[in-house]
């Protein structure tokens, strides 16, 4: 069928606005089922809120105090899962809890649990106890990681010898970090077209005029599109509700709150830390966390009212903020400004809560419809709210409300699917040994050169290893400890690549860790300029693209 301007409609059964970590789930959710979906971002995927996370894959330790067990218990199971179907991206990550008293903090925290607006400070040793056998109990569904333990003040000092010497004692459990946030979204995409190759993925997309229940998108090309869904799911974050306005609703779902951070170059800090992050309490109540990120080290977050996520940057103030925070903690290490390599912020797209302080607002989610009505044929469901690591069962959740809706049943449970390169991925140390050798052996790379590609990529590492020998030579790029030209060739060629930025920020962590280059980004420029087709004056227009983001919202200039 065809427009009032000629153009072909395509039907799909659920569009989907919003490519970020809720939409991509869903995304794959519904196409495992069989439904026909389109999924559009008017960025990459995961460029938005779902690339400025803690990069953290917890089971959300604080909720208990808000008596949030639910969530902490959906959380942890999430947690395990994710262990388990995305071991190449998500990995154990043993903390250390400060503690500075043996009793304060009981009295306040029981507050908040029954319903104080105001962050409780000071959280002791039996608080912290109590707390974390409850994480423990909430944790044992498909457990993967140890039990807790406490340490006391001279061992953790002998650990970690630039810690305050006025701690008392110090928790020490296991949560999980996400290596490459932005490469997870980008595997659930990717696995959705696979699963269902009706579907549709499409990034740098607009959604532009809604009319008589047809929507008018234009792509990355330029072209013009126009879709017949019947039904919209609204994953656009802290965009909701200007996108609900695009369809013709008023709402005020969202009340964000934004989450800054910081990587600092400071091998010492991140030597003392050895593999383990901190969760510490600032002195106004507030949780921070600090740990190694692919040789860096990860600072965050802040936690304030904000409104405007198209411009949202890591501010001098936050900067002061972190930097005052980790003397405190740390005092037998020094902190400037000059260590940083890379800052970013983004909006929690959280529910709006007006009058509760930004850390205990719920990242709880739910899923507010819109029924049809006169000029919008189709149902509108907004996501609203979540966490990173509940992104599966919140999809699960809001997929089977869809189902029905569809008349369709479920073929699948995403329970026990793996994610991406996470597909046969090898688990015990003698089956990683043996994927190595056979990988080296059947593409031309080095073992040590298979193994690099396995930890970062999962089993997709095959392909890339093939496309690395058939190469003949594969250069390093500048600034780099192990990117090289191949593996780029292989990224724009395969992961629907359309700006440069899509490379060094999202298909790898090069800018982030402050690997990239000025001479970095001109060869990758060149890679992605033949692979694509970008004329002379394209590939500048991209370098320059590049560096006016790496200095506008990251702080860094090549």
């Amino acid at each position: 069928m065809q427009d009032g301007t000629g153009r072909q409609v395509e039907d799909y059964d659920v569009v989907i606005i919003g490519a970020g970590i809720n939409g991509a789930g869903l995304f794959r959710d519904l196409c495992a089922q069989g439904v026909r979906c389109l999924i559009l971002d008017k960025g990459d995927f995961g460029s938005g809120t779902s690339a400025a996370p803690s990069r953290l894959i917890h089971g959300g330790l604080k909720y208990l105090e808000t008596g949030e067990f639910r969530l902490v218990a959906e959380s942890t199971l999430e947690r395990n899962l994710l262990l388990r179907n995305a071991p190449h991206l998500v990995r154990p990550l043993p903390t250390l809890i400060p503690i500075h008293s043996w009793t304060k903090g009981i009295w306040a925290s029981l507050r908040t649990f029954f319903g104080s607006t105001t962050a409780p400070r000071s959280r002791g040793a039996l608080l912290i106890k109590i707390g974390l056998r409850l994480y423990d109990f909430y944790g044992s569904r498909e457990r993967q990681m140890p039990r807790h333990r406490m340490m006391g003040r001279a061992r953790a000092l002998s650990e970690v010898p630039a810690l305050t010497p006025e701690i008392v004692a110090v928790g020490s459990y296991y949560d999980a970090a996400v290596t490459a946030a932005e490469r997870l979204v980008l595997e659930l995409v990717q696995d959705g077209v696979t699963a269902m190759p009706a579907s549709r993925a499409l990034n740098w997309a607009e959604l532009g005029a809604v009319r008589n229940g047809v929507l008018e998108i234009e792509t990355a090309t330029g072209e013009r599109e126009t879709v017949r869904p019947k039904i919209v799911v609204n994953a656009a974050g802290p965009w909701i509700d200007a996108v609900n306005a695009q369809l013709g609703l008023e709402t005020r779902l969202i009340g964000g709150t934004k989450g800054s951070h910081i990587l600092l170059d400071h091998p010492e800090l991140v030597r003392q830390l050895d593999g383990r992050m901190i969760y510490f309490e600032d002195d106004d109540g507030r949780i921070l966390l600090v740990y190694p990120y692919h040789g860096r080290a990860l600072v965050g977050s802040t936690d304030i009212p904000a409104a405007d996520p198209d411009s949202v940057v890591c501010d001098a103030e936050e900067i002061d903020y972190f930097m005052q925070s980790l003397r405190d903690l740390l005092p037998g290490l020094t902190f400037s400004r000059d260590q940083i390599v890379y800052a970013y912020a983004g909006i929690r797209p959280l529910p709006n809560s007006e009058g509760v302080a930004p850390g205990l607002i719920s990242r709880d989610h739910s899923a507010p419809v819109h029924e049809p009505e006169t000029g919008r044929p189709f149902p509108v469901v907004s996501l609203v709210g979540g966490k990173w690591t509940t992104f599966r069962g919140f999809a699960e959740e809001i997929a089977d409300r869809l189902l029905k809706r569809l008349d369709t049943l479920r073929r699948v449970s995403t329970r026990d699917l793996p994610i991406g390169g996470g597909k046969d991925m090898p688990r015990e140390p003698d089956a990683r040994d043996r994927w190595i050798a056979g990988t080296a052996a059947a593409t031309g790379v080095s073992p040590e050169r298979a193994a690099v590609l396995l930890d970062r990529y999962g089993t997709t590492a095959g392909a890339i290893a093939r496309h690395e020998g058939a190469s003949g030579i594969a250069r390093p790029i500048d600034g780099s400890v192990d990117h090289d030209s191949a593996e780029i060739d292989w990224i724009v060629r395969n992961e629907q690549v359309r700006h440069l930025e899509d490379i060094v920020l999202r298909r790898t962590q090069l800018a982030v860790t402050g690997q990239l280059t000025g001479a970095g980004l001109a060869q990758v420029a060149e890679i992605a300029g033949v692979a694509l087709g970008w004329s002379a004056d394209r590939s500048r227009e991209e370098q320059e693209r590049v560096r006016r983001l790496l200095a506008d919202r990251h702080g860094v200039r090549l």
